[in-house]
């Protein structure tokens, strides 16, 4: 989190104040919608496996639209999409509260409604480096990845008492809301910016020939990417939640484990920018953060009590905090024309580690016969990763503080 003047100077910024109000509002109503709709097709359906191949649906369409569709945010003005977007989702989430939906329809809105947020997030993405002086840039994104956080752990909690008390179709509802107040206030308070790589433009012969092949080609950019997507070991403790503490024999305490990496990452990342004022130093630090956000995960091989675990958890998460200054570094780097695109590809690739991670750990703990010595695995071979990734960084930065492209 930033310092308190650095959040009373974000706040006066009105396009910035507004892209984050919104944001937030509208990812805390994406996790009412999500348990309400879960929870909607249980009550229909009476199948376990219908309410989780549901609730999985959450996750696979930002993979295939992130790619896809990163382009519109550069290839079209950056406030057009995001509004666009925006009252198309609004509008999709409306119709899904319809009292009598069918229940198939429902589940095919939702598949849209998530791919088109791929398309706004890349645009809100690539526009804060024109919303945010350059000296806020890296507590602006902090601002954000911290809310986001706090955004879905709240949305998560207020789900089951409002569902309980009403119904889920006032959570979903509200989530039409929370989109339609998202819209509103990005037209009437970000700057219309053309766009920045406009359909029709001639491309330079120095240019690239497309995201991909800029963000492969530039050491920084690759090893960049390649830290962040350590991620998939660093959450094998949280996709093993349940099998870790039936094991620990305290069943009640899998909603604290799954809470644990969030909050935090969220500590993480108020102590990193209290204590480090510096950006190019915070920049250093993300190799030796990334190292501490797996290490901690080889001691289950010694089958910590509860309270140990949750000791490593909480470490693990605070070095978890290298995300964001890796975050605000990666986008700096990228000209501005490449990174809706970029955007969509990272983020792709980021969720992609995050549940194949989780997917593989789960078979492997079934293979093996043991939950802590997968998580010890997970940590041991990212222990080596992470170590490899601080040197690689170390040798493309030049051992210099990072040029940042022209904004």
């Amino acid at each position: 989190m930033t310092t308190r003047g650095a959040l009373r100077e974000l706040l006066a910024l009105r396009e910035f104040r507004a892209m984050w109000i919104g944001s937030t509002a509208s990812t805390a109503g994406d996790q009412l919608a999500a348990v309400a709709l879960s929870l909607l097709v249980f009550e229909r359906t009476q199948s376990a496996a219908w309410t989780a191949l549901t609730w999985s649906l959450t996750l696979f369409p930002p993979l295939i639209s992130g790619p896809l569709l990163g382009w519109v945010a550069d290839r079209f003005p950056r406030r057009t999409v995001m509004v666009t977007t925006a009252w198309l989702q609004a509008v999709l989430m409306a119709t899904m509260a319809i009292p009598g939906m069918p229940l198939w329809a429902m589940i095919v809105l939702l598949v849209v409604v998530l791919a088109i947020s791929s398309p706004y997030l890349a645009a809100q993405e690539a526009s804060l480096p024109h919303v945010l002086p350059p000296k806020r840039y890296d507590d602006g994104v902090a601002l954000f990845g911290t809310s986001v956080d706090i955004a879905q752990m709240a949305g998560l909690a207020a789900a089951g008492f409002l569902v309980a008390h009403s119904s889920p179709g006032l959570a979903l509802a509200i989530n039409a809301a929370t989109f339609a107040v998202l819209a509103i206030l990005v037209q009437t308070s970000v700057k219309h910016r053309p766009a920045a790589d406009p359909l029709g433009r001639k491309k330079k012969d120095d240019e690239p020939r497309g995201a991909l092949t800029l963000m492969v080609s530039d050491p920084r950019l690759r090893t960049l990417l390649g830290v962040r997507l350590l991620a998939g070991l660093a959450m094998v403790p949280e996709g093993l939640a349940v099998p870790l503490a039936v094991s620990l024999n305290a069943v009640w305490a899998v909603g604290l484990i799954l809470a644990i990496e969030p909050a935090a990452n969220v500590l993480g990342v108020a102590l990193l920018f209290r204590l480090v004022r510096d950006p190019a130093k915070r920049e250093r630090l993300i190799g030796p953060l990334a190292i501490l956000s797996l290490a901690p995960l080889i001691m289950f091989a010694f089958n910590p009590n509860l309270t140990w675990t949750i000791v490593l958890l909480v470490i693990a998460g605070i070095g978890g905090a290298y995300h964001t200054p890796a975050r605000s570094a990666w986008m700096r780097l990228l000209p501005d024309q490449y990174r809706g695109r970029a955007y969509g590809i990272g983020r792709a690739a980021l969720r992609s580690s995050q549940g194949g991670g989780m997917a593989l750990a789960g078979v492997v703990a079934h293979s093996i016969g043991s939950v802590t010595a997968t998580i010890a695995g997970a940590g041991g071979i990212g222990l080596l990763l992470a170590t490899q990734a601080t040197f690689a960084w170390r040798r493309a930065r030049g051992h210099n503080d990072t040029k940042a492209v022209a904004i």
